[in-house]
């Protein structure tokens, strides 16, 4: 090849290389704030995304009907006057809300043994009406209560010791209203006691 030539050759060679695309330039390197926060913003949904799928999937559940209350026992320190327990256990029955409106109320008031038995027999009915009184300012009406007098007839725990000594606690468990509450067959769980409430015996009538 002669010197012509190869001056030629290169003069072509060099104008294939000045025709070629020039090369992209570099992306700029982010700096380390920009790169944290794109970390963070990177992290936040991928935490988000679940959580917002898993709350879109929840359902909300009916919260448990509380039972339709059948029976309670209101004590009495001494008298017939209700205090603030009583109230308050009164209370909770009155907003229990499946208690039904038609619902009657057996109110059967007893006694301790101190004292004789036609004065506990007194003080067990005005036990038994005072809680009366209570339910029907609350709104009760007065012909779906029933108040029956037990007097000092029926205790729930002993009055006396094996010893024949009084027993304060069993004493203070006899001064009693027992409250039974009767729901219409309709509002009434399978297998309640639907029972009628006892008849009144025969010296509480005397006493009406």
């Amino acid at each position: 090849m002669n010197k012509t030539a190869f001056l030629l050759l290169g003069a072509v060679s060099l104008a294939a290389c000045d025709n070629r695309a020039p090369a992209p330039a570099p992306s700029p390197t982010p700096s380390p704030a920009e790169a944290a926060t794109g970390n963070e913003q990177r992290a936040a949904q991928s935490i988000m995304q679940p959580k917002v799928i898993a709350e879109s999937q929840a359902v909300a559940e009916p919260e448990p009907t509380p039972p339709v209350p059948t029976e309670a026992t209101i004590l009495f320190e001494r008298g017939a006057a209700i205090d603030d327990a009583a109230r308050e256990a009164l209370d909770a029955l009155l907003a229990n809300p499946s208690l039904p409106g038609e619902a009657r109320w057996v109110l059967r008031g007893s006694s301790d043994n101190d004292g004789s038995r036609a004065a506990n027999l007194r003080v067990s009915r005005l036990r038994a009406e005072a809680v009366r009184d209570y339910l029907t300012d609350k709104g009760i009406a007065e012909e779906r209560i029933t108040v029956i007098a037990l007097g000092d007839g029926r205790p729930a725990a002993p009055n006396v010791t094996l010893d024949g000594s009084d027993d304060p606690e069993g004493q203070r468990q006899n001064r009693r209203v027992d409250i039974e509450i009767i729901v219409p067959e309709a509002a009434t769980p399978e297998g309640a006691d639907t029972a009628a409430p006892e008849a009144t015996p025969p010296a509480a009538k005397a006493m009406e």
